[in-house]
């Protein structure tokens, strides 16, 4: 299966620049935990692993949730609570970390590119 050129050109600042592919690494491991916590430990209220995932994820992780949740037609109350609310949590901090990550590619190529000739930034 091939990758579309365009697809491949706009996924670049996802894996080719460093400090993207660091912030993906410690938001899966975030993410790992969160799935491992959530099988072994029930939790009443939010657990700190889970808390930590969105924190990673900010700002787009609430405005995420609010918008799928608008979209799907949920109640805010009923959803916070229940598996579905856990879900959409899940996918809209996916859906952060992606786009993190790239903005954290574009600010890496753009700091390069404004960086003096004779300094490194590597």
């Amino acid at each position: 299966m091939r990758i579309p050129p365009r697809l491949a050109a706009a996924a670049g600042p996802l894996y080719r620049e460093r400090v993207s592919r660091v912030y993906l690494a410690v938001v899966a491991a975030s993410l790992a935990l969160m799935l491992l916590d959530t099988a072994v430990f029930s939790h009443r209220g939010a657990s700190f692993t889970g808390v930590l995932l969105v924190l990673l994820t900010l700002p787009w992780t609430p405005l995420l949730w609010a918008l799928f949740v608008a979209v799907g037609g949920m109640d805010t109350q009923v959803t916070a609570y229940g598996w579905s609310g856990w879900a959409l949590t899940v996918l809209a901090a996916l859906v952060s970390a992606a786009v993190n990550a790239a903005l954290l590619g574009f600010a890496a190529r753009y700091a390069r590119r404004r960086a003096p000739a004779g300094r490194s930034t590597h």
